[in-house]
């Protein structure tokens, strides 16, 4: 039985409160002799829920509390003026947060036992800024430094240093494209400016006049210029005609980046901005996801029990405007969020590969949500990440309840089958919006088409002939079975891994008694990336053209000299280079963008030679994924059209249709009309097997 009391210690402590068997419980302040207190909820003496408390040397902390530990989202202010938001494990800054240092530098990102960990962004109060990852308090991974001075570094760090392929551009425009170690240039890269670089920054001296003198003349040449390091010094240039080097573009990491209509790159959706109908449910959502995540990484990782699995064991958290105990104040309208099996989604997004601080990022950072219009019949909301990778799709209750009664097999499956091309899912969701009286359940999964080049075709194929025709065909349009004009011929050995693992997916798709799924297919022709780069001069994302110098690297005196064998071998490294940064920041999921000069076509096979042994050179890991970069030769039926070199993107899709009995009854219905073979609509093991058969004939 609680009672209030007020107890005076013999040293001099002071506690006065609820108390239960003679120890604090329930609501109470405890002051020690030294000046520091607690004033907040108990439970069998220890602090307990949400208090306050202050040291005598001034620091203090107000937030939530776990066996006198604390523990879940509070507010730490240090007697040194230093600030921390954010979540806390057992006293130790675990989760997401945001600290303001006494020097007025601000860290926001993730944190692990009082040091950043995975994605952060740091800015240091004299304008320098440092966005990417972190491991033991050190940029550590992938990430972006910015000077104030106008300098850019992108690419790979090391204990604090770059160490690994980056891209640094100084303020002037010049900029140097290669490999560093321990924050010092070594092995192979490029120097080179763009055409238009020099008005996108803040002004610079110019660069000592040899520098300046020998670039002036390879622009005049259309070269770019080659450089070798040892750990920082200049041992060997390469002059190199520009059109034998391909380079990242340097308009993207402009600041402000020049957009015209010509050169805007075309992204998919509408961007939900404030006054969008979406507005609202986009706050939401990403305020629920970032709590998730900051739970998830807060809770120690154990093996799943069967009642992970079970929905009805998920409560929902309701999100006040102006904040709670468990949630921070919003500018969105009051909701209640709900995840279902949380800890089951933590275990796919890690068999995935998918970094949660990635994933806060690219779904809850700084830029907006985009919208899609529904592809489909089913007229689902698709919300898509800033940065393509992540879609978020409406489901109805049924889809839900159809995908908990699966998720175990699922998990199952999907740990089993390293190659499966099953839909990767990330988090399943319920919002509710108390004063509409309206709910909306979301399930987050990968992007199939989430890459850097772009997709040419579309199709969406499930081997039936009934309305499987796209109609009036358009840029944007999704092909159907009936609009397929092409074969695709894969690399043996993955034309087997492919069918061997068809086969187990849909298998597991047959037990799961689910029908009407479909091979979302994406093509990238590669003469379509040659064209433009053909048109470089009209392209600012094409190859970068010219160069400016650093000036402070002098190469030793004759080695200036035009292509030769050494230069060959020069542009073998950097072509190195180009395949292993490909896609960097998706490394655990991607395979590298290949730019062999082999075609294809030219031998009807699909060449992927050396690239495990062009990882090994570079000290990095490849792996392929099935369905991801996939090399193909295009054959068409047309005999008089010649084969295309492509790459491919596919994965099957739409798995949460089962058979139940309003397919049944348009199965029968139809079958009136069309022969039962040509239907959508058939028995989940009738589908599996035309499905395959249908494959069989796509791919070759």
């Amino acid at each position: 039985m609680n009672s209030d009391c007020r107890h005076t210690f013999p040293n001099g402590d002071v506690y006065c409160g609820a108390v239960e068997n003679d120890l604090p419980h329930g609501y109470g302040k405890y002051e020690w002799s030294d000046g520091s207190f607690y004033e907040g909820e108990w439970s069998e003496g220890v602090k307990h829920g949400k208090g306050k408390y202050k040291w005598a040397s001034g620091s203090s902390y107000e937030g939530l509390w776990a066996e006198g530990c604390m523990h879940g989202i509070g507010t730490y202010t240090g007697s040194d003026n230093s600030e921390y938001h954010g979540s806390f494990v057992k006293d130790k800054k675990s989760g997401y947060g945001k600290k303001k240092y006494p020097n007025g530098d601000i860290y926001e990102g993730l944190w692990q036992n009082d040091l950043a960990e995975n994605l952060g962004i740091y800015e240091w109060l004299n304008g320098d800024k440092f966005n990417g990852e972190w491991k033991q308090g050190k940029m550590h991974g992938h990430g972006t430094f910015v000077w104030h001075t106008g300098e850019r570094y992108d690419g790979d760090w090391k204990n604090g240093l770059e160490n690994g392929p980056g891209l640094f551009i100084w303020a002037d425009g010049s900029a140097f494209y290669g490999f560093w170690d321990e924050g010092k240039k070594h092995g192979s890269g490029v120097w080179w400016r763009e055409l238009d670089a020099g008005s996108a920054t803040t002004p610079r001296p110019k660069s000592p006049s040899e520098s300046s003198d020998k670039l002036t003349v390879a622009l005049s040449e259309n070269k770019v210029i080659g450089r070798e390091y040892n750990h920082g010094k200049l041992v060997k240039e390469h002059w190199i005609d520009k059109d034998k080097v391909r380079l990242p573009s340097l308009r993207a990491t402009r600041e402000p980046a020049k957009k015209t209509k010509k050169y805007a790159k075309k992204v998919q959706g509408e961007t939900i901005v404030k006054g969008h109908r979406s507005y609202d449910l986009m706050l939401n959502l990403q305020l629920g996801i970032r709590y998730n995540i900051g739970k998830a990484n807060e809770e120690p990782s154990q093996p799943l029990a069967q009642k992970d699995f079970d929905k009805k064991n998920d409560k929902q958290l309701f999100f006040p405007h102006n904040g709670s105990d468990d949630t921070p104040p919003h500018s969105s309208t009051d909701f209640y969020w709900k995840t279902y099996c949380p800890r089951v989604f933590r275990e796919l997004r890690k068999r995935f590969g998918c970094d949660p601080g990635q994933y806060v990022y690219s779904l809850c950072g700084d830029h907006a949500l985009r919208e899609l219009s529904s592809p489909g019949k089913s007229g689902s909301v698709f919300y898509i990440s800033h940065d393509d990778q992540y879609l978020c799709k409406s489901l109805r209750k049924s889809e839900l309840g159809h995908l908990c009664n699966i998720l175990p097999g699922y998990h199952k499956h999907v740990s089993e089958h390293v190659h499966t091309i099953l839909p990767k899912f990330f988090g399943l969701h319920r919002i509710t919006n108390p004063q509409k009286s309206q709910r909306v359940r979301f399930i987050v999964m990968a992007n199939v088409f989430c890459r850097e080049i772009s997709i040419n075709r579309m199709y969406d194929l499930k081997g039936s002939v009934v309305g499987r025709s796209s109609g009036k065909i358009t840029e944007n349009t999704i092909l159907k079975d009936l609009d397929l004009d092409c074969t695709f011929k894969l690399e043996k050995k993955w034309h087997n891994i492919f069918f061997e693992q068809l086969e187990k997916d849909c298998k597991f798709l047959e037990k799961m008694n689910i029908m009407d799924y479909s091979l979302l297919l994406g093509v990238h022709f590669a003469d379509e990336e040659e064209k433009q780069g053909q048109d470089g001069k009209d392209n600012l994302d094409s190859i970068a053209e010219n160069g400016d110098g650093d000036g402070e690297d002098k190469a030793p005196m004759g080695t200036l000299q035009p292509i030769s064998e050494d230069s060959r071998s020069f542009l073998e490294n950097l072509n190195k280079l180009n395949q292993v940064t490909s896609s960097k920041e998706r490394r655990n999921s991607e395979i590298f963008h290949m730019q062999t000069r082999t075609r294809r076509s030219d031998t009807m096979r699909p060449v992927t030679e050396g690239l495990e042994e062009l990882s090994e050179v570079m000290g990095m890991s490849y792996t392929r994924e099935l369905g991801v970069n996939m090399p193909a030769t295009v054959i068409f039926n047309d005999k008089s059209k010649p084969p295309r070199d492509a790459l491919l993107f596919f994965a099957i899709i739409d798995i949460l249709q089962d058979y139940n009995a309003k397919k049944q009854i348009e199965n029968v219905s139809k079958s009136v009309v069309y022969k039962r073979n040509e239907i959508s609509a058939v028995s989940p093991k009738m589908y599996s097997k035309r499905f395959q058969d249908f494959m069989g004939k796509v791919f070759c």
